[in-house]
């Protein structure tokens, strides 16, 4: 087994921390500051977040390909992962001036399109080299585990604590100090980046490429989206991961409206973060182990079992005001062990199309293969925030009042049991499709020794 030293794996997974602390701050709470600080309605939320989804279609391969034929001494990865943390940390922070303050009618809208869009496309510069170098670390299943486990537990750890402290923290930078709501999110966003940008740095400063596979020719541009379908197990991913970023944020997404109009508790927020980071992080450190006792196959399946037992528990037991706190948060902890280990499970599993994508059609393209997973993540929020908007505006919500029986009950068929059947669909397209488990995959590797050998 290939060793990594320390140094390196602690310094990638600080960068995962800092990506992942800046994308939460989007996730969790971009939706309610557009609706509830600048007043923009759901519906051009929704549409917004959902046309710039498309747009990452067409961007991340574009990124990935980049990336592969991007040749300097410092590599091809981190070049693009500095550029891109210095850029974003800019606009983070545009994107949080409420424009409200200084703006008037669709000049509004305008501001909320150009500065999310930006955010978006600045973002994959950043998240695609970084995700591609997972490969480049090692050929070792083994090493990939533990790289992929380090970095998802690092970024659970960015992810919740942005979730466990961000409203307490928006709140002192705001009203607390005597400035409005709108000026917490903003200084807060100033904060956020500057965390983003040491963090991306340390990383940058401290990893390297391990495993330097130069192709024969670079990839051409034209060329990109047949790799893409010529791959079928990347597609399988891309399905897979599609549904089960949806199937997460239609809960992770809207959870900040379920503690504050469903159990009016919106204490409980932070305190979700907190149990989502403990138990996740349990299941990520426990993932390695599990994953070379019983296989990664086993693993998935468990991950899927737990997301829907966890989702349908808190559908029963978070039904009012009157919820308990431990019963509703000790099925919620099966969610959070199921997610962990599913994310990881994920990252793992494209690492090995990687390779599946070498063997079938004689080029390997991380940074490609990797770009699906920046992908994936922002295109499943974004038609999870789409279906949540319409969901939450069919159903009658209005912000900052007490909702009606109808419209609590929408928002829990949507987050809960809407949520468990696609992990259903998902756990039977993984086991009907996917096949880089096992003796096949260990083939795959087995030829693609070979094949390096008759090429050089």
């Amino acid at each position: 087994m290939e060793k990594l030293l320390w140094k390196e794996k602690l310094s990638y997974g600080i960068g995962a921390y800092g990506k992942d602390f800046i994308y939460n701050m989007i996730a969790a709470f971009l939706m309610i500051f557009y609706t509830d600080v600048v007043g923009v309605s759901l519906i051009f939320v929704s549409t917004l977040f959902l046309v710039v989804r498309i747009v990452d279609a067409i961007t991340n391969p574009f990124m990935g390909w980049l990336v592969d034929n991007t040749k300097t001494k410092w590599g091809k990865f981190r070049p693009w992962i500095l550029i891109g943390t210095i850029i974003n940390s800019f606009v983070l922070i545009l994107l949080y001036l409420n424009p409200a303050t200084f703006l008037q009618g669709i000049l509004i809208n305008v501001w909320c399109i150009v500065t999310y869009l930006l955010w978006s496309l600045t973002y994959t510069l950043m998240d695609v080299p970084f995700w591609a170098m997972i490969p480049a670390f090692s050929n070792d299943a083994k090493v990939r585990n533990e790289i992929s486990m380090l970095s998802r537990l690092f970024a659970t750890f960015g992810g919740q604590m942005m979730s466990t402290i961000g409203l307490l923290v928006i709140a002192c930078l705001g009203v607390n100090m005597g400035a409005s709501e709108s000026d917490g999110y903003l200084r807060f966003a100033v904060i956020v980046a500057i965390v983003f940008n040491i963090c991306e740095i340390i990383c940058v400063r401290n990893v390297s490429e391990h495993v330097v596979i130069k192709n024969k020719r670079d990839i051409k541009l034209s060329e990109v989206l047949n790799f893409l379908k010529e791959n079928d197990q990347l597609l399988i991913i891309i399905f897979m991961t599609i549904l089960q970023q949806i199937a997460v944020f239609l809960w992770t997404g809207m959870n900040i409206y379920f503690f504050k109009y469903v159990v009016c508790h919106e204490e409980w927020f932070s305190i979700f973060g907190i149990v989502n980071f403990i138990v996740g992080s349990m299941g990520l450190i426990a993932f390695p182990s599990l994953a070379n006792k019983f296989s990664r196959k086993v693993v998935y399946i468990l991950s899927a079992v737990l997301l829907v037992l966890g989702l349908l528990g808190m559908f029963f037991v978070g039904d009012d005001h009157k919820a308990s706190v431990v019963l509703f948060f000790s099925v919620a902890s099966l969610f959070c062990l199921g997610n962990a280990l599913a994310g990881v499970s994920t990252t793992v599993m494209l690492a090995d199309t990687v390779d599946y994508g070498e063997y079938k059609c004689g080029v390997r393209s991380e940074a490609i293969v990797f770009s699906v997973q920046t992908f994936t993540a922002k295109f499943g929020s974004a038609i999870a925030g789409f279906i949540g908007a319409m969901v939450l505006s069919l159903v009658g919500y209005v912000p900052n009042v007490m909702q009606t029986a109808d419209t609590i009950l929408g928002l829990r068929l949507m987050m809960f049991v809407a949520s468990a059947s696609l992990f259903i669909i998902i756990l039977f397209i993984y086991l009907k499709f996917y096949k880089l488990n096992g003796s096949f995959y260990q083939n795959i590797l087995d030829e693609l020794v070979i094949m390096r050998k008759n090429n050089n």
